[in-house]
């Protein structure tokens, strides 16, 4: 009988149910499907390295030889340990694009995955070549290439079409934002194939570490046996690709597992309101119920089982249309910059447990809801509930209580002595507003983050990079051709007490290409002496200015002492910026790494000392394709916001409806007019309102502000919300309110004056 009574309820209350299991469904969906993606992701990128036996150190140095190999080996931790020689040739064909050469020794780490043609083999004679960079120029397998490479040009057959665990995210460097398999690209050579005369030098050494081995200690003790014959130590964390994987899979992570906590308070809320509501009209019920000889416990979970139902049924469609949703959305975004073998969704017993949680959401606010009218003795659940005794407030009795007219006064009395309610209304508007402004804000975050870098920080329109081994002439002539400014920039470590982090040291001659902010984003200039530091980086290490700090090139054995002289805002490349006067008076003597052009710099592409040329235009159109993933990540979340807060906003409306029939009723009987009475109603629906709002705007900041700190340490983006938006999300609040409101105020009309004035003892 009960059963049939909860379906029979279900049905007579179908648009608050439905409502209900739509937040519960969403709730489950967001997470199952975002956590579905970043596991699948996570999980393959795992899949990748372990099956190519990814090193845990890359140390850079100028000649590794046998004995560093045996060195490296003795090392307790150590696991496999292998040495190649990396070098940069230019293509001989079309706009000359760059191509990363590694010339092997093995294939015992690191090893390449075959997309197309012949397995990676040490003595056969040819080139694996980057399928992407491939695809870009129209290259197959059995074609020839020919490219150029420390003066010397070679033409190998392409043997098979790659892809690399260290090239997931296929960059040439910090500088370059995105892939771009038109300008960049990777290969790898046996050396067993190349003649013996040749001099290549092994330059970079790979370290795999055993499971069981600390990471810590093993870098300590390589940092200390090879003191000096290196350059740059590389880890998973500092390694380019690598982290830049890390950082994509921890922000939809992050996003992932905040959103649904809101979606799921929110259901609960309207939950709480619709049982409430529903067993406040079924006390007659109730009682007959207990009439009959029904327990208080079995007449509990009857109502208890309405929130497990919709819950349960709600989240098993989430958690079966999450995970085949909202994966391969991401997915073809990710897909253009990030290149893995495989993409698929993983469903992980976290998405399972999150149903569970959907589910003691929805039974918990139906027991809070039902247990107070269980407890009357059936006689008095027979009979209405007889209206609670009124009492003035503190309010009526000050002066300015009496200038007031009834509008405001009803209003005022009827919120105070209706505390829960009014704070259940405050709080679905509230949420509402923190989820919109939260979802429009990051979009302002990312958004404004092309036009802070690439227009008010970064003046020039071409960058020049420079080659490593370029002479003072080959420099002084393309600073006479195409004037600008000369910077270097090379990757450091700085520490401050036990503190350390890794960075970049960027030098920088007297010109106008690049500008500086302060704290508040104010135009400031470098200071004469000592290092202005990164925001980003000085509260990484708890620095402020007036204080100093120690910085080394990795491998150096000297560390140098610095004093910040000030803290300016930079959305990348964290670390420390000097004047070129300021480091060659305390340091050496700078050397160029790149030239930053204002004006027409792309024909520089082959001339004598150029590494390669990218365009102002070219890396803010990769930032902005970095950010689309992001984009649409959170526009499904700002479709899910505006649901659930028109849902949440009509279930907390019609509980105050409900619960003030008779008064409204009075009102009729008095002589008020029905458009009187709404005009009462939505006057206090606009007041509550307001103040959602304003709850709901710091809420909102708070939660941009979480969502920004997720992202990696190399990128500060200031949670930054435009007026347009704030505006935007207080009138599409304010607008769902006041929308809900006058739906609801429409019922004054359909009120059983007689019914609802019925005498009560």
């Amino acid at each position: 009988m009960l059963l049939k009574k909860m379906f029979r309820d279900m049905r007579q209350n179908l648009s608050q149910f439905i409502a209900i299991f739509l937040m519960s469904m969403l709730g489950v969906t967001v997470f199952a499907g975002i956590n579905a993606e970043w596991q699948g992701m996570k999980h393959e990128r795992d899949r990748f390295y372990e099956e190519s036996r990814l090193p845990d150190f890359w140390l850079l140095g100028r000649n590794f030889t046998e004995e560093d190999l045996e060195e490296a080996a003795q090392i307790s931790g150590v696991e496999a340990v292998s040495r190649r020689l990396i070098a940069d040739a230019v293509v001989q064909t079309g706009k000359k694009p760059a191509l990363r050469i590694h010339i092997i020794e093995d294939n015992e780490l690191s090893r390449p995955h075959l997309v197309e043609g012949e397995a990676f083999g040490p003595a056969r004679d040819g080139i694996w070549l980057d399928s992407y960079f491939a695809e870009a120029h129209d290259i197959r397998v059995g074609d020839t290439i020919r490219a150029e490479a420390g003066g010397m040009v070679f033409e190998k057959e392409v043997i098979g079409l790659i892809m690399h665990p260290e090239y997931v995210y296929c960059a040439r460097d910090e500088t370059q934002l995105f892939p771009q398999p038109e300008n960049f690209g990777f290969a790898f050579v046996p050396r067993k194939v190349l003649p013996e005369i040749l001099p290549l030098p092994y330059n970079q050494l790979m370290i795999r570490l055993e499971d069981s081995a600390d990471a810590k200690v093993v870098q300590s003790e390589l940092e200390k046996r090879f003191k000096g014959k290196y350059s740059l130590l590389q880890t998973h964390e500092t390694h380019l690709s690598t982290s830049m994987i890390e950082m994509e899979i921890q922000q939809n992570k992050a996003i992932g597992n905040v959103f649904p906590v809101v979606f799921f308070l929110i259901a609960a809320l309207a939950m709480l309101t619709t049982m409430v509501r529903m067993t406040g009209n079924q006390r007659i019920q109730i009682g007959t119920l207990k009439a009959m000889g029904y327990s208080r416990h079995k007449i509990l979970f009857h109502y208890i089982s309405y929130g497990i139902w919709i819950g349960l049924a709600g989240g098993l469609l989430g958690l079966a249309i999450g995970p085949l949703l909202v994966p391969p959305i991401l997915f073809e975004m990710q897909k253009t910059l990030y290149y893995l073998p495989d993409w698929y969704a993983v469903l992980t017993p976290e998405s399972c447990a999150v149903v569970i949680i959907a589910v003691l959401c929805c039974g918990a606010s139906s027991y809070f809801a039902c247990r107070r009218e269980l407890k009357d003795v059936p006689a008095a659940c027979m009979r209405p509930k007889p209206p609670r005794a009124g009492r003035h407030t503190r309010w009526e009795k000050s002066a300015l209580w009496h200038k007031l007219g009834f509008s405001a006064q009803w209003n005022i009395r009827d919120i105070l002595r209706s505390k829960v309610r009014s704070a259940m209304a405050i709080a679905g508007v509230a949420g509402s507003m923190t989820l919109l402004l939260c979802a429009f804000g990051v979009l302002d975050t990312i958004g404004g983050l092309g036009d802070w870098m690439y227009r008010d920080l970064h003046a020039y329109d071409y960058r020049i990079n420079l080659k490593e081994e370029i002479h003072q002439e080959e420099i002084d002539a393309l600073k006479q051709k195409y004037g600008g400014q000369l910077i270097q920039e090379l990757a450091i470590e700085l520490r401050k007490d036990g503190r350390e982090e890794t960075g970049f040291l960027t030098v920088i001659e007297p010109g106008e290409q690049i500008r500086f902010q302060d704290p508040e984003r104010n135009p400031m200039t470098l200071p004469d002496s000592g290092a202005a530091m990164t925001c980003k980086m000085a509260t990484l290490l708890g620095l402020e200015v007036g204080e100093t700090f120690e910085w080394r090139n990795p491998g150096d054995t000297q560390w140098h002492i610095t004093r910040v002289e000030a803290l300016y805002r930079s959305p990348t490349g964290q670390g420390i910026t000097m004047s070129e006067r300021a480091y060659e008076a305390a340091y050496d003597t700078m050397v160029p790494t790149a030239l930053l052009v204002a004006g027409n710099g792309s024909d520089a592409v082959g001339l004598p000392g150029v590494k390669d040329v990218k365009s102002k235009d070219e890396m803010r159109a990769g930032l902005e394709k970095m950010l689309e993933s992001m984009r649409t990540l959170v526009g499904i979340l700002i479709l899910a916001a505006v649901v659930l807060g028109a849902v949440v906003l009509y279930n907390l409306g019609s509980l105050s409806f409900a619960e003030r029939v008779r008064e409204l009723a009075t009102l009729k009987v008095l002589g008020f007019f029905p458009g009187q009475i709404r005009g009462l109603l939505n006057k206090q629906n606009l007041l509550l309102t307001i103040v959602g709002i304003i709850i709901g705007m710091p809420c909102g900041y708070a939660l941009i502000a979480y969502m920004v700190s997720t992202l990696s340490e190399a990128i500060d983006m200031p949670a930054r919300v435009s007026p347009a938006t704030l505006v935007l999300c207080i009138i599409g609040t304010l607008a769902t309110s006041l929308a809900v409101g006058l739906l609801l105020s429409r019922k004054v009309g359909t009120i059983d004056m007689v019914s609802s004035l019925k005498a009560v003892e």
